[in-house]
């Protein structure tokens, strides 16, 4: 099973829509693939389950299965935790509940840095792909995503908040993986070639990472399609709506260069 970790340490920056559409995508292609929600916010888990406005997640949800580990020395109650979205394509969803027990993790488990990779032992025969939605935070969720993390795809928009957060995360990606981690891409998204003023101190980080080789060479373009396909409910992969959009085929490119570096 490949891990693939989709994480920046600001919001907005469209990292839950980047790892709904790599989920769907490798899907599609027909690798058996998770996406684990680890964002308390639940996002992801409300647009593939179809959650209307106030719907919360049903139990069991991420929280059961970290609380259960933590508190009861249980790891079996993963494998009911996750649901079916279709063919290929499951979710293990989050819940607000998880934003109380990030302290709980640190006090609690023997290992704290370890307690992701621990629970998804049972079930790393099953899936392909894993895909974690990481939160908009350096929180020992992100840190547990990045330990277990094969891959470290980070988005941003290119602009103050965007890059701000990248220069937070890629010094976190070394420290929990190694100076000699290279296994992660930046993706910009939201982007707009007409709107790219950025501070100096900024532009020569940005410029930094360019040359370091760390940049994809392709961006998500400000596509008002993203946004429709939220509020309609609607799957930016699959959905015939946004079959030619610009955004999709951007997704679509990422699918295909994750699969030709870790098919």
């Amino acid at each position: 099973m490949i891990t693939i970790a989709i994480a920046n340490a600001k919001g907005g920056v469209a990292k839950t829509t980047t790892a709904l559409c790599v989920s769907s995508y490798l899907a599609d292609q027909g690798y058996r693939t998770l996406l684990l929600d680890f964002d308390p916010q639940a996002n992801a888990s409300k647009s593939f389950l179809e959650l209307g406005i106030g719907e919360v997640v049903e139990a069991p949800t991420m929280y059961d299965v970290l609380y259960n580990f933590i508190m009861e020395k249980r790891t079996n109650i993963i494998k009911n935790a996750i649901r079916p979205v279709r063919e290929n394509l499951s979710i293990l969803a989050a819940t607000l509940r998880m934003e109380q027990f990030k302290d709980m993790v640190k006090v609690h488990a023997r290992r704290p840095l370890e307690v992701l990779r621990a629970l998804v032992k049972p079930i790393e025969k099953d899936y392909d792909y894993l895909v974690i939605d990481c939160p908009a935070d350096l929180s020992v969720y992100v840190e547990n995503a990045l330990e277990l993390a094969d891959y470290v795809l980070c988005p941003t928009t290119y602009d103050l908040y965007g890059i701000d957060g990248l220069s937070l995360m890629v010094p976190t990606i070394a420290e929990i993986k190694g100076d000699d981690f290279e296994n992660y891409s930046i993706l910009y998204t939201l982007f707009n070639a007409r709107a790219t003023k950025i501070q100096a101190k900024l532009k020569e980080y940005a410029d930094m990472l360019e040359e370091l080789n760390k940049v994809l060479p392709f961006q998500v373009p400000m596509d008002q399609s993203i946004k429709n396909s939220q509020a309609d409910s609607l799957d930016l992969m699959t959905s015939k709506t946004y079959r030619n959009t610009n955004a999709r085929r951007a997704y679509e490119k990422l699918g295909e260069h994750i699969l030709e570096k870790w098919r």
